[in-house]
């Protein structure tokens, strides 16, 4: 994501799209920290980690539902795997490992 953010900023803006461009890199580099963080955090079982992980299936869940409706089965994926990661998080020796137990 934090490439991404680099790259489609510049491309976008070579197209003429400097604002646009600008916005999207800020915006998946912001998403790309905190993705980085996320992955540290699980690592070091930083307890905090485990409530964004659970907030993110949510609002995945939730983005995937509205995709379903819109787009078709080809969001039941991104469903299915933010459903197993949710399943996962609450498994007692997870929650054991970030001191939620």
């Amino acid at each position: 994501m934090i490439v991404s953010g680099f790259v489609g900023g510049t491309l976008l803006s070579i197209e003429g799209l400097g604002g646009l461009g600008a916005a999207m890199g800020v915006i998946f580099l912001v998403i790309g920290i905190i993705d980085l963080l996320l992955g540290v955090g699980c690592f070091l079982a930083w307890s905090w980690v485990w409530i964004v992980g659970i907030i993110f299936s949510v609002i995945s869940i939730l983005i995937g539902l509205v995709s379903l409706v819109t787009s078709g089965l080809g969001a039941l994926v991104g469903i299915i795997i933010a459903a197993i990661i949710l399943w996962y998080l609450f498994q007692p020796q997870v929650k054991a490992y970030f001191g939620q137990a």
